[in-house]
């Protein structure tokens, strides 16, 4: 049996303070964790890896002409660092190219963060970046870029507005920006049990969630509630015999890159050949909303996923493609096919703002999802043979690919590895 109201009591556990890479939040959420693992009979693994950092030690924004006002903002993490800067302000939309001034120096005022292409561009020609949040209703979000953007294009100090402080801002001539930053490498881990399947044993399923968070934000229901799912699947599957093996692993610094799921590929590559499909669970706990799944592999896929769904009574919103998540490493760099439960809710709105809090969570959000993934699990982990085809559409594989060029640009990393 699923217990949502363990999840959901697990989850408010979880979202106590921040988790963000190498903190004391962190440190808390690995010990949680550990001994969830260890009270349900499981012999949890960490394994370390090393992850740089970001530190904000100044931020100031506030418009020098034609008016005079101090604007509210959030820094964007690694995206560069200045002491201050004077510059004219020029809206720039979408990096939009025709709206880029010819001259350097300038700062600009876009509709959304740019991708790792746009933002080589405006690293050669811009003092500065500010990022308009995408609703009036949005809170201020607290992000980072990765750090190879800096490493790689020079520093561009960029900060997230307001969606009304942007609007202001169109009115505005020129502004001063600082932003000092600085950068560290600390050492995550991740964390990972598993039961041995007793007919198939080289056969593995991964469950997978991330117990990070980002820089200030306590990550209520990204991704403590997909942890909380995670390790009450755990429990409920601690006492069953399963045929195949199932592996539950936590990934740290996924909000800084997805580091953990790309480090842990790497330590077990000799092993992906085994893993026949990997679960993911990211965004949940959610009070009102549904239950949706990403498939990231075939047709056949899809359609086990789809009968299992109807099966148990889910109206289960599916579709094909990949999920900014630590699933799409796996895609893309260990050939394994995957699936990702989340719920969509209002909540989503406020993910990566200091707004994903406990305000949020409810046990009602964990009884459908959570009872179907567990019967998910017991039915695959037990059929005789694989229920869909291990493989992964050339169409998801360019998606997997494309998300790497453009939000992590880590593609020249695949080809060195």
């Amino acid at each position: 049996m699923f217990d949502p109201t363990y999840a959901y009591k697990l989850t408010l556990k979880l979202a106590r303070e921040h988790r963000f890479t190498g903190s004391r939040g962190e440190e808390e959420a690995r010990k949680i964790i550990s001994e969830e693992f260890t009270e349900h009979g499981y012999i949890p693994t960490l394994e370390e890896f090393n992850v740089k950092v970001y530190e904000i030690r100044r931020l100031e924004l506030h418009v020098t002409s034609p008016f005079r006002a101090e604007i509210q903002a959030s820094p964007i993490g690694f995206s560069g660092e200045t002491s201050g800067v004077e510059g004219r302000l020029a809206y720039i939309e979408n990096s939009d190219k025709m709206l880029l001034p010819e001259e350097g120096g300038w700062i600009g005022l876009a509709v959304g963060r740019p991708s790792a292409e746009n933002w080589k561009l405006l690293a050669k020609r811009a003092s500065g970046l500010i990022v308009a949040e995408s609703t009036p209703y949005r809170t201020l979000s607290r992000v980072a870029v990765p750090w190879e953007w800096r490493e790689r294009y020079g520093s561009l100090p960029a900060v997230y507005v307001s969606y009304r402080d942007a609007v202001r801002l169109l009115d505005a001539e020129r502004v001063f920006l600082a932003l000092e930053q600085a950068y560290r490498d600390v050492t995550s881990y991740n964390i990972y049990a598993e039961r041995s399947g007793y007919k198939y044993p080289d056969e593995i399923v991964l469950v997978t969630a991330h117990y990070d968070s980002v820089l200030g934000v306590p990550g209520a229901t990204d991704n403590a509630g997909g942890v909380a799912l995670l390790l009450t699947l755990a429990k409920s599957l601690s006492d069953q015999r399963l045929k195949r093996s199932v592996r539950f692993v936590l990934f740290g610094a996924e909000e800084l890159g997805l580091r953990g799921s790309l480090a842990y590929i790497d330590r077990h590559k000799d092993e992906l050949k085994n893993v026949v499909l990997v679960v993911n669970l990211d965004v949940h706990g959610g009070a009102l909303g549904f239950s949706a799944a990403i498939v990231s592999g075939s047709k056949t896929l899809r359609n086990y996923v789809e009968f299992k769904a109807k099966e148990v009574g889910v109206n289960l919103s599916i579709s094909e493609d990949v999920m900014s998540s630590d699933s799409t490493s796996f895609v893309w760099k260990g050939g394994v096919p995957a699936v990702n439960f989340y719920r969509s809710s209002g909540s989503g709105a406020d993910i990566h703002t200091e707004r994903d809090n406990a305000e949020h969570l409810h046990p009602v959000a964990f009884k459908v999802i959570g009872e179907f993934a567990l019967k998910f699990l017991v039915d695959l982990l037990n059929s005789e043979e694989l229920p869909f085809d291990r493989e992964i559409p050339e169409e998801i594989k360019k998606k997997a690919e494309e998300y790497f060029k453009k939000r992590l640009a880590l593609v020249d990393e695949k080809a060195s590895a």
